[in-house]
């Protein structure tokens, strides 16, 4: 068994380009600062963003695997 740390209900406030998605968050809440914050502070392994159908937010997703600040898990139930 494996133990992790997840937050499973973030709200993104703004996208990188500072379209709002949110209004009521936080202009600093977009995904690549929210994907940061969780790595390196706070040390989370799984985050769940609720906002993550918006297409801005798709958009700043992929750009940051694209960057290759993160990468997309091939076969992620071997990682639970």
């Amino acid at each position: 068994m494996y133990e992790v740390f997840a937050d499973l209900h973030i709200h993104i406030g703004r996208t990188k380009n500072n379209k709002p998605i949110k209004i009521t968050a936080a202009r600093s809440l977009n995904f690549e600062n929210i994907a940061k914050e969780c790595v390196e502070r706070k040390g989370i392994n799984i985050a769940g963003v609720i906002d993550s159908a918006s297409p801005y937010v798709i958009e700043d997703i992929e750009e940051f695997l694209k960057q290759g600040d993160a990468k997309e898990l091939q076969d992620r139930w071997n990682y639970i």
